[in-house]
């Protein structure tokens, strides 16, 4: 039974690791404004770019991606920087630190 507490520990750590890496940027803009207007340039260039991907050019694409910056960079912006920032720490493969954890934690002996 101890063993089984022992080996279960680490995707937890691995959980709380991605949770201050999500919390980390937050801080910054908080108390660094140049940081959060660069953020928020960058947040606003990846949403416009992702919607004309998706949508093409035209005012369809500026009437979407003006609604989606006013609400993930203006009014929400502290939760979409930590999903941002998850979300590219899962595009550079830090979600295959997570599968060595569970794979490490359920193998026997």
């Amino acid at each position: 039974m101890n063993a089984m507490n022992e080996r279960g520990h680490i995707i937890f750590l691995i959980l709380g690791g991605f949770l201050i890496l999500a919390i980390i940027p937050v801080l910054i803009t908080s108390f660094f404004w140049p940081a959060k207007i660069l953020m928020q340039i960058i947040l606003i260039f990846v949403l416009y770019t992702t919607v004309k991907g998706y949508l093409g050019g035209g005012t369809i694409t500026l009437i979407v991606s003006a609604i989606l910056i006013y609400f993930m960079v203006f009014k929400w912006f502290e939760l979409f920087l930590s999903l941002y920032i998850l979300q590219v720490l899962l595009g550079l493969q830090f979600m295959s630190v997570m599968i060595w954890g569970i794979g490490t934690t359920m193998r026997k002996g």
